[in-house]
């Protein structure tokens, strides 16, 4: 039986599913490993490209920057690598996927995760299926796919606008832009550079953004007005984005399917009837639906 790994490496988290209906996430967070005064810790930092590096959480205070098509050709590896280690990734089925704004380049993607080499070992997964983003979501819907089916996919660093015809993929007519919810996220950060004169990384930025607080000398700062004014801002700009590209498309859709981690953010918004939500928890629908893929 071959060994099926399905691996969502988005900009905020990454997100895993190494069976049916058992998934988590980590956040997408590299780091240099700095050198200490004085060594007194187990070393979890991981060699790559003869270099240290910290991943997850242990990376999020001085995290790279992870906006950029640059960042996940060159960490996909060991992103890859820590999820699910040698053993499994070792003549592995690998199922992933990459937005339409990069589409064009998917090759670098697709060869980065081709031979991983993470502490001198090297992996070679057995087969890797490279899909676009919100093809996972289609997958996992469950109901009728006669039609015309919308999905919009809201991730950390871009939008996605895929369309479906009888379940077949209409790429024309399809489109995504740069414009996930890290905008909202590095507006906060540079709020909080201005009014507390702190700087956090853009992942830190996030956590802070989810709790609408920030600790602060021990004492909770509300960042709750704030960051609602900014909620509804984003969730105007993406129905308009939406309207303004493909009104005709929405009113011909038999469904219009909200998922990604962006989608808890509309939840509460007046939507056509014709839309609906993909099963909860959002941000895992396309990792499910790509372990699910041709299965």
């Amino acid at each position: 039986m071959v060994n099926r790994l399905a691996i969502d490496i988005g900009y905020g988290d990454t997100k895993v599913c190494a069976a049916k209906d058992k998934y988590f996430k980590f956040p997408t967070a590299v780091s240099h490993k700095r050198q200490a005064q004085a060594n007194f810790s187990k070393d979890d930092s991981y060699l790559f490209n003869g270099v240290k590096y910290n991943i997850g959480k242990q990376a999020m205070m001085d995290a790279i920057a992870t906006r950029g098509f640059n960042f996940l050709v060159k960490y996909s590896p060991l992103l890859a690598f820590y999820a699910f280690g040698k053993e499994k990734l070792q003549s592995a089925e690998l199922i992933t996927g990459l937005s339409i704004v990069n589409w064009s380049e998917r090759q670098r993607y697709f060869d980065a995760l081709s031979k991983i080499v993470v502490n001198d070992e090297v992996v070679i997964p057995g087969k890797i299926i490279l899909l676009a983003q919100g093809q996972g979501v289609i997958n996992q819907y469950q109901g009728s796919k006669k039609g015309l089916i919308c999905v919009v996919d809201i991730g950390y660093n871009t939008f996605d606008f895929l369309v479906f015809e009888d379940n077949k993929p209409k790429p024309d007519i399809s489109f995504a832009t740069k414009q996930g919810t890290n905008t909202i996220i590095t507006d906060l950060q540079a709020i909080i550079k201005n009014r507390y004169d702190i700087e956090v990384s853009e992942l830190e930025a996030k956590k802070i953004f989810e709790a609408k607080k920030m600790r602060l000398y021990s004492e909770d700062i509300d960042l709750s007005d704030y960051i609602n004014d900014a909620l509804n801002f984003y969730n105007n700009f993406i129905i308009d984005e939406i309207k303004s590209k493909r009104l005709d498309i929405l009113r011909r859709a038999s469904k219009v399917i909200f998922a990604g981690g962006g989608a808890y953010y509309l939840r509460d918004r007046q939507l056509p009837k014709n839309t609906l939500f993909a099963d909860k928890p959002y941000e895992f629908t396309n990792v499910r639906g790509y372990y699910d893929y041709q299965k």
